[in-house]
């Protein structure tokens, strides 16, 4: 009686030890799914004055890392990273940034400034960036 007793034991435990590891496992996979955005970090929207304070620049935009690994090093330099690219919005006349090339360049600088923020090549740091929104008033 005592080793049938002992059997169902140790199998309920081993059935619970496994019920358990699933869960863990499950539990984990959801949580690397809802902390993934698709590698893509959504910065607050920007609204700058332009040159000359007549004009101002509101912009909405996306960084892309290089690397997965990269996005919690940018949430951590956001404030740098905002930093850099306000100096650099306030630096453009409404001119620069109206055409097309215009914000093809802006692209280019702001993918810059976001790198030199954090410390990192285009290759190690964000890739890319892309606009959301631009509205010159």
């Amino acid at each position: 009686m005592q080793k049938k007793f002992g059997s169902i034991l140790r199998r309920s435990f081993a059935f619970i030890f496994l019920g358990l590891c699933c869960v863990s496992i499950s539990a984990n996979a959801e949580e690397k799914k809802e902390g993934d955005s698709g590698g893509y970090e959504r910065l607050e929207p920007f609204t700058v004055n332009l040159v000359g304070l007549h004009q101002v620049i509101q912009i909405s935009l996306t960084l892309k890392p290089a690397k997965p690994d990269i996005s919690d090093k940018i949430k951590l330099y956001m404030p740098a990273i905002r930093h850099e690219i306000i100096l650099l919005l306030s630096s453009k006349t409404p001119e620069q940034v109206q055409s097309s090339e215009g914000k093809q360049k802006l692209i280019s600088e702001t993918r810059i400034a976001a790198n030199k923020a954090l410390g990192l090549s285009s290759k190690d740091g964000v890739a890319d960036v892309l606009f959301e929104s631009i509205i010159i008033q």
